[in-house]
């Protein structure tokens, strides 16, 4: 959110997709695990709170990314709606850190 606010031309926002299983993400897990990730959980999850799907968060992003307001600096839940980030990400000194991590990251790209 730092960005959005240094660089107000450019459009900077977060979204959380929720909880998403089968995206490949567990796939490094025991077979019990992967066998309740990919088939088990994604029947539950449309009927849990903050849970999601594949793609239900790719709608979710899309409308996040077209949207045509121009605001920047919102941090979006697994619905598409504003939401309050948590307090670490709220956090001042963290924030700067991130910063500056981001940048000095950045500057060892040729």
């Amino acid at each position: 959110m730092v960005f959005a606010r240094e660089t107000p031309r450019l459009r900077f926002n977060a979204l959380e997709p929720g909880f998403t299983p089968n995206t490949g993400l567990g796939r490094e897990a025991n077979v019990f695990l992967r066998f309740l990730a990919n088939y088990i959980l994604p029947v539950l999850a449309p009927h849990i709170k903050y849970w999601s799907t594949p793609k239900k968060a790719a709608r979710v992003a899309t409308k996040v990314v077209i949207d045509v307001s121009g605001q920047t600096g919102i941090y979006y839940d697994e619905g598409g709606n504003p939401m309050l980030g948590s307090e670490l990400v709220r956090d001042p000194k963290f924030t700067a850190r991130v910063v500056a991590e981001t940048r000095a990251l950045l500057a060892t790209v040729p």
